[in-house]
């Protein structure tokens, strides 16, 4: 049974989710603090935590900077924060430092389950994916002893100026760091009417965007309607925790909608597209 600890110092909130989380069907293990969590993690080794950002003796923040830093064996443990709409630049702290995703309080425990599910499956994702780079790796030193021929190259492409527009959250940072990985000139906006602003304005060159399903102030699907300028090609990006397989998405005015999750090499041949045919449309 998955097993998934609960860090809250408010006891009876910690209480209401380590009850939802095992209605769900998770093993639910629970620790006051982040010192207390801290050794429960090295003790029981949760698949994934659930953490406060704000408690005393250790906070949310400090687990995780001690979890990446100092027990590597946990690296890849989902941590996923809980906090107060005031906590947001500590939320954006941690996930820099770490942390996988957040929700805000009051908890939508419905929310909560499906976030859970969403790291547990790209959790187990990355897992498969290492095993079959050490299947690979073992199958090439098998063959022989020479590494330098095992090398993974994306394919090459034109260097363009890409805009991303969306709330912070780990997939659309994943997206950012594969197109920065790619070559590309990546540009953020988590504000979807700062964006409008800056191409009404005439003050923003692209060639082309990738909107996330919501920005800090309005839903995706907004944007174009509202945008004056259409010179630039949009791609609606709906994220894992959202979309459902089978889900129809409507294209508006984007050139394509697209629902997450995506393989690496699934999405990069999408960007190969979007950027050679999307951008010179």
């Amino acid at each position: 049974m998955t097993k998934i600890l609960c860090i809250e110092d408010e006891r009876f909130l910690r209480e209401d989710i380590v009850e939802e989380m095992a209605d769900a069907g998770y093993q639910v293990i629970q620790a006051c603090d982040g010192r207390e969590g801290l050794e429960m993690i090295v003790e029981h080794k949760p698949d994934l935590v659930v953490s406060d950002i704000s408690m005393p003796n250790m906070s949310g923040s400090e687990l995780v900077v001690r979890l990446r830093s100092d027990f590597p064996q946990f690296a890849d443990m989902p941590v996923i924060f809980l906090s107060a709409l005031a906590d947001r630049n500590d939320v954006l702290d941690g996930v820099r430092m770490g942390a996988d995703d957040y929700l805000t309080k009051p908890i939508d425990y419905e929310m909560l389950i499906a976030k859970v599910e969403a790291s547990l499956r790209q959790s187990d994702r990355m897992v498969k994916r290492k095993e079959q780079e050490q299947a690979k790796l073992c199958k090439k030193l098998n063959h022989d002893n020479e590494l330098e021929d095992f090398e993974f190259r994306w394919p090459e492409m034109q260097s363009r100026r890409i805009v991303l527009v969306g709330r912070s959250d780990k997939g659309l940072w994943h997206i950012q760091r594969l197109l920065e990985e790619l070559g590309h000139d990546v540009q953020v906006f988590t504000s979807g009417r700062a964006y409008l602003d800056k191409i009404e304005n005439k003050k923003l060159k692209a060639d082309l965007a990738l909107l996330w399903f919501h920005s800090d102030d309005m839903q995706a699907i907004m944007i174009p309607r509202m945008a004056a300028d259409k010179s630039i090609p949009s791609i609606l990006i709906v994220p894992e925790d959202l979309y459902k397989p089978g889900m129809s998405i409507e294209r508006g005015g984007f050139l394509e909608a697209l629902g997450l999750p995506l393989e690496d090499e699934q999405l990069v041949d999408k960007i190969k597209y979007w950027t050679e045919f999307g951008a010179a449309a």
